[in-house]
């Protein structure tokens, strides 16, 4: 495992493009790997880590612990993505992407005055992220993130700005507020809601966007105001609350009740609703929830950019959800390491194959 850790990391080292001012940092707590930091909250205090600079969360069983932890510096944190673990039965792999099986995990830490402009990619998250304090201007990006269980939580009667999630798997858990906060310039697109809500009931001003969603739910609640909401496909039996929002495109599962300026939506589609997503029993969930053949999710889209009638949910549009969450670097999805080799041997032969993700 030491040999696969260090062969990946040589490759992003290689392959990834910096500037020249950020630095790469490997965090690895696997026992017997020499890493720079093995805990996400050391790695991210450390003076030796400056705003601007890349942490690469590698290969772990066990989460990447964070202490009683707010982080107050801007950074760029990228894992490998999630669903690899073939004999996982909660969360199914999608094979083939990842040669390494396990995935990388932050337990809960608080986004806070100093953060703004980080990003998160491929991240996995096993408690709730919390955003604790105000700002004029958070700009932070989740992008094909995974949040089990836990939502992501704006805790403060605050104003909070800037804040996006594209192309993430929000399982159990969701995007939620205190009472209070209020949230603007919010961005939510090609995500998938398993099981999971939204209830951002503080959102204001003109340029909110929920667009390209899919949702599998038949109890979790969501709950909206200010936003545009485009493009979204809503599984569950329960309805939506819109507050002053504009709502086009979208298919409903649900007879949800829509107010006289929504237009073009499909709603009542439960005696049809097994012909819209893949669905079934087998496969990763996200492959599940991917378009059947004839879905009435197809072409019904609100043109996005230039792409013209696209698809309703998150595979469709101008950037689609990708499977796993696959960070766009790249990747070793097949790699062959000796067990052993002989003693006194000069040279060690590595076979391994690897793909873009842009």
């Amino acid at each position: 495992m030491l040999r696969k850790s260090f062969t990946l990391c040589l490759l992003f080292s290689f392959l990834f493009v910096l500037t020249a001012s950020a630095k790469i940092w490997r965090l690895n707590n696997n026992p017997g790997v020499t890493a720079d930091f093995s805990a996400f909250n050391t790695a991210a205090n450390s003076p030796l880590v400056a705003a601007g600079d890349t942490i690469y969360l590698e290969h772990s069983a066990t989460d990447y612990s964070t202490g009683s932890f707010t982080l107050t510096k801007r950074l760029v944190v990228i894992g490998p993505g999630y669903f690899f673990d073939p004999s996982n039965t909660t969360f199914p792999a999608n094979t083939g992407l990842q040669a390494a099986t396990r995935g990388t995990t932050l337990p809960f830490f608080r986004m806070g005055n100093g953060s703004n402009g980080s990003k998160f990619l491929g991240v996995s998250f096993s408690s709730t992220v919390y955003f604790s304090t105000s700002a004029t201007a958070y700009n932070l990006v989740f992008e094909k993130c995974f949040f089990s269980t836990s939502p992501a939580y704006f805790e403060s009667a605050s104003t909070y700005s800037n804040i996006s999630f594209r192309k993430c798997f929000m399982y159990s858990g969701g995007i939620t507020q205190v009472a209070g906060a209020t949230i603007n310039d919010f961005v939510c697109e090609n995500n998938i809601f398993y099981s999971a809500y939204i209830q951002l009931p503080g959102l204001s001003g003109t340029n909110n966007i929920f667009r390209n969603n899919s949702i599998f739910s038949s109890a979790s609640s969501f709950d909206l105001s200010n936003i545009y909401v485009a493009n979204n496909i809503w599984g569950g039996s329960s309805n939506a609350t819109f507050t002053n929002c504009v709502i086009k495109n979208n298919l409903f599962q649900a007879n949800q009740t829509l107010p006289p300026t929504a237009s073009n939506n499909q709603v009542n589609l439960s005696a049809t609703w097994n012909n819209v997503f893949v669905g079934g029993s087998t496969g990763s969930l996200d492959s599940r929830m991917q378009l059947k053949p004839g879905s009435p999710a197809l072409g019904f889209g609100l043109t996005v950019g230039t792409v013209v009638t696209p698809d309703c949910g998150a595979f469709g549009a101008t950037d689609p959800y990708k499977l796993s969450g696959i960070p766009n670097i790249p990747s070793i999805y097949s790699l062959t390491v000796p067990v052993s080799i002989p003693a006194g041997s000069p040279t060690m032969n590595v076979t391994f194959s690897t793909r873009n993700n842009n």
